[in-house]
């Protein structure tokens, strides 16, 4: 995986991505030179006339992983006529590294982006069947991308850790997990209910256990819980693309 980029300060970003999530897999963990701690923000790129602001996940020598801050284009996840599709064949994932990877950053932005590989976290997966470890619940993107969307397994690892019981609780809802759209997403975002959030598309539909659950793609609602939704949706759900990206000095990190 790799990554980009309210008052500005300078950034950077590492890789060699270990606990079996990055391009090398599991094995020993690299010191950070990256001069930021998760949670901090940084601006890297623009997407239709606004500059996009990125949260800092996680750090690897000299990269960072980056989750956009806000929804930035509301897109369905597949738009292919196949019933159940995962992400690698998915035109969410080449919409991503066409489409938005063009349009979003400069040459030189460009060249900082890391192509990345993740086989997620599995500590906080859990199995389809009892005391068995495989086939896991949670299905990861296992493929090589430079933007791509975060697995659910990472967003319990990087965005919420729920202290009562030590493990993220799906049945629950968490601000932690509220998205808000840019003003250009907003345009084409369709709300049921008059609220500021949005919802937004995780990486993959869940293991099918022959119930039907993975026709449907796993996303986070606008009140901050995890659901699924068909695949052609569209209209509410909004694109938070994440990235490796190798830290510069000159990259612009916000002061809170």
């Amino acid at each position: 995986m790799y990554i980009r980029g309210k008052l500005y300060r300078g950034i950077v970003v590492a890789l060699f991505i270990g606990l079996c999530t990055g391009v090398f897999g599991c094995g020993k963990e690299a010191a950070s030179s990256v001069p930021l701690e998760q949670g901090e923000h940084i601006m890297y790129g623009s997407y239709q006339g606004e500059a996009i602001e990125w949260r800092v996940l996680d750090k690897k020598g000299d990269k960072v992983l980056l989750l956009s801050e806000y929804g930035l284009d509301i897109q369905p996840f597949d738009t292919s006529d196949v019933s159940r599709v995962l992400w690698k064949d998915s035109t969410m994932r080449k919409w991503l590294n066409n489409d938005f990877y063009d349009n979003a950053f400069s040459e030189n932005e460009k060249k900082n982006i890391v192509l990345s590989y993740s086989k997620g976290f599995k500590k906080n997966n859990e199995s389809v069947y009892v005391d068995l470890p495989e086939p896991y619940w949670h299905l990861e993107r296992e493929t090589e991308d430079k933007i791509f969307l975060l697995s659910y397994t990472e967003l319990c690892e990087y965005l919420v850790k729920n202290t009562e019981v030590g493990y993220y609780a799906p049945d629950r809802a968490y601000n932690e997990l509220l998205c808000y759209p840019t003003e250009y997403a907003k345009k084409y975002l369709k709300q049921v209910f008059e609220i500021d959030t949005c919802g937004w598309w995780l990486c993959n539909p869940e293991y099918d256990t022959g119930d039907g659950a993975a026709m449907q793609i796993e996303m986070i609602s606008a009140y901050g819980q995890l659901e699924v939704e068909d695949k052609e949706n569209g209209k509410n759900n909004a694109v938070r693309p994440a990235m490796w990206v190798t830290w510069q000095s000159d990259m612009q990190v916000i002061e809170e």
